[in-house]
Order: structure tokens, then sequence, then C-alpha cells
């Protein structure tokens, strides 16, 4: 005979939960410091542009939207579903930003730009889903 073990109502264990939990906590710490790269070459962009007096408004958006989707990451860390929203919502507009801004490359930059916003706040919004009862 075999034997039947017995998990919560989804036949999920809790061992699943801390292993996603471990898996979005790792992916948000990569995707922060890439966010913080990101921050200073998207900054000092800005700055170059407005010294110039060629006011870069896309380069200007970009940075406000990078500024908030790292701060949605650090906000996922406590709360999950509302720091990973933020960054979702947030790495789509940089993705649509940066695929409308930037002229070579458009797929690879767009993908290099958003994607590590992208999936860490896809990970903490499933840790969030996946937690609620």
């Amino acid at each position: 005979m075999s034997r039947l073990t017995n998990h919560n109502s989804y036949g999920r264990s809790p061992c699943d939960l801390n292993q996603l939990r471990f898996a979005a906590k790792s992916v948000g710490i990569l995707a922060l410091l890439t966010g913080l790269i990101y921050l200073r070459v998207v900054g000092l962009d800005s700055i170059s542009a407005i010294r110039t007096g060629q006011w870069g408004q896309n380069s200007v958006i970009l940075f406000f939207l990078m500024v908030v989707a790292t701060l949605g990451l650090l906000c996922a860390w406590r709360l999950e579903a509302l720091g990973g929203t933020i960054a979702l919502v947030s790495g789509v507009g940089v993705g649509i930003l940066t695929y409308l801004t930037f002229e070579e490359n458009r797929l690879f930059t767009t993908f290099a730009y958003s994607s590590p916003f992208l999936v860490a706040g896809g990970l903490s919004l499933a840790c969030w889903w996946r937690s609620r009862n």
C-alpha cells in the first residue's frame, strides 16, 4: 500500500513557499543591485542632458520610473503584494519607455532594463499569492 502525506489544501508543503520566498529574495537582491547601477547610468545621462540644455524628458522619466521600481523592490521585502505590484508596474513602464526611446537593439535594451524589475516583482507577487489564506 502506498502512503499518502497530508499537505495543505492545495497539495503544497510549507517548504515550497519557503523556497519560493528564498528565490524571490535572492532575485530581489540581484535586481536591486542592477537597479542601482541603472540609476547611476540613467541619472548621469539625465544630468548631462539637463546641463547641455537638451531637455531629455525621456531620460528623466526613465530615471523616475527606475527610482520607483527600486523603491518597490525595497518595499517587497516587508510588503510582498505592494512592493511586487510597484516593481512590476514600474518595470512595464521602464520597458515601454526604453523601447520607444532607444534606436538600436530595442528588444535587447528593453529586456535588459525591465527584466530585473519584472522578474523580482512577479516573484514577490507569487509569494504573496501563495501565502494568503
